[in-house]
């Protein structure tokens, strides 16, 4: 046997992106959350996720380019896809039988389409749940039909995950069988591109054109991931013009809570009994009162694109008698049952209403998920 050139290199960035693509969106999705083991608050995390995700597709997409285009063990026409000899490779594996293959296996070549279909699926139902659950990318447009439909997409994007992971670890066992009981050399040749072959070298020229595409895609998830990340957590919120009188009367004994939490009725049912505000008497004159219901009942949740503002006002059941009470809507509840009563309690936040302690642009009405940062 002698040593040839079987993996180029765009087939070795491609391939060692892909783990780190893969790995950093499953991880920062808080994977491991669901079977037990809590390790990020994924929420503040989503923008990596969808950075990684984004570099995981494009990757993926290079790789169907790749295999029609590139070298020879790189294409498609060098897979082995007949399931007799899938069959035979198994049985031999099976029974502990060298075998002897010098691109992918039957195996390998299953798992890596698998890898590469399942992959481009989990990215575009990731996609589309972006857009329908947080209002943002490039399906936004879909949430305002397809938002009640969020938690089956969101099943169908886990399990389409779940499905690339136990892909990507039969690939993994099968490489650390063929190191361990053949010592085939196959981590090593991922670094280096050459194996141990009895078959002559298969050269593949590509011309200039092709080479320099192949390298700019497949180094393009770097700048895309930054870009991505720098676009989620630079995004400026919703700027209104909040009143001084409105900073003035209403954030003296609590923060000036931003108008598009909750309906216009909510603040038109506050406004008319400001003698009794919540057990307090916060009358104002009629002029004061007016410039305010107005500035709120403009920027009402009814009149914001803000995701929070849809999914508040989704959650309320009686429509024509909407609670005042932020914290008395249903999805307030949801989204916070989880945190713990001492989280309330401490110097930095104090009261459940004290948005701004864990919501950046909770001023402004924003809450993105990127943005929460809850003290501990």
């Amino acid at each position: 046997m002698k040593k040839i050139k079987v993996w180029d290199l765009q087939t070795r960035i491609f391939h060692w992106m892909l783990v780190v693509c893969i790995s950093c969106a499953l991880v920062l999705a808080d994977m491991p959350g669901y079977l037990g083991y809590k390790i990020i608050e994924s929420d503040s995390w989503l923008g990596f996720h969808i950075a990684a995700g984004s570099g995981a597709g494009l990757l993926l997409a290079f790789r169907i380019f790749w295999g029609f285009t590139g070298h020879y063990y790189s294409r498609f026409i060098s897979f082995r896809f007949s399931l007799k000899e899938l069959i035979e490779y198994i049985k031999a594996v099976l029974k502990n039988q060298k075998t002897s293959y010098t691109g992918h296996n039957p195996g390998a070549s299953w798992t890596v389409m698998g890898i590469i279909n399942i992959g481009l699926f989990a990215v575009f139902t990731g996609i589309v749940v972006f857009g329908i659950d947080e209002r943002r990318g490039i399906l936004k447009f879909l949430y305002a039909d397809y938002h009640p439909y969020v938690n089956a997409l969101k099943f169908i994007h886990h399990l389409s995950a779940y499905l690339l992971l136990g892909l990507i670890l039969i690939h993994i066992s099968g490489i650390l069988s063929e190191t361990i009981r053949h010592k085939t050399g196959i981590i090593t040749a991922m670094f280096t591109g050459n194996k141990y072959s009895d078959e002559p070298e298969r050269k593949i020229k590509l011309n200039i054109f092709l080479t320099v595409i192949s390298f700019l895609w497949v180094i393009s998830p770097l700048p895309l991931a930054f870009y991505l990340y720098n676009l989620i957590h630079s995004t400026v919120p919703t700027r209104i013009t909040i009143p001084d009188v409105y900073k003035k009367e209403c954030s003296t004994c609590h923060m000036a809570f931003p108008p598009n939490v909750l309906p216009a009725k909510s603040w038109q049912a506050m406004l008319s009994n400001l003698k009794d505000h919540f057990g307090d008497n916060a009358s104002l004159d009629e002029q004061t009162r007016n410039k305010i219901e107005g500035f709120l009942v403009k920027n009402s949740a009814e009149n914001s694109t803000e995701e929070a503002s849809f999914k508040l006002l989704r959650s309320i059941e009686d429509k024509n008698n909407p609670p005042i009470r932020i914290t008395e809507i249903a999805y307030w509840g949801k989204k916070h049952k989880g945190i713990k009563p001492d989280v309330y309690k401490h110097k930095s936040v104090t009261s459940r209403i004290n948005c701004t302690a864990c919501h950046k642009w909770a001023e402004y009405g924003s809450f993105e998920d990127n943005d929460i940062r809850i003290p501990r």
